[in-house]
């Protein structure tokens, strides 16, 4: 009975003097809040490889999509054009974009279902031949 009560105060021992650990403060860096040059929501793709600006026209069901380089200042040209998969209450929808300019720096959509408010669902796009998928913002325009 005495060596189970000092296999206890023992391990007690152990786990009060164990320092606590702290859980690491969130990079705060990682995505950015700061709108876009054109006023819509950033979004990373990667490490800061390249960021996307997401402008959503609700009344319109149309989504545009800039590229920029990591500095989120310089455009960036994408080889193709990124497709939206969407999640609706019908299912998936796959909307491919089509590029505004003929350097395919940004790149465009319509569909019915983007007037929905605060589509949800992922860019699809191919970085130095890499495929990306980030989540498309919360789009909150009222």
């Amino acid at each position: 009975m005495m060596k189970l009560a000092l296999a206890l105060l023992s391990i007690s021992l152990i786990f009060a003097c164990t320092p606590e650990k702290k859980a690491p403060a969130p990079d705060k860096g990682a995505h950015a809040t700061a709108p876009g040059p054109n006023g819509g929501k950033v979004v990373e793709v990667g490490a800061h490889l390249a960021h996307l600006e997401i402008l959503h026209d609700e009344k319109a069901g149309t989504i545009t999509i800039y590229v920029f380089d990591k500095d989120i200042k310089t455009p960036m040209a994408l080889a193709k054009a990124p497709e939206i998969k969407l999640s609706t209450m019908e299912g998936p929808v796959v909307l491919p974009t089509k590029a505004v300019d003929d350097k395919n720096l940004s790149f465009t959509v319509t569909h019915d279902a983007l007037k929905a408010h605060g589509p949800e669902g992922r860019i699809s796009l191919e970085l130095g031949g890499k495929p990306y998928n980030p989540a498309l913002p919360h789009m909150d325009n009222h």
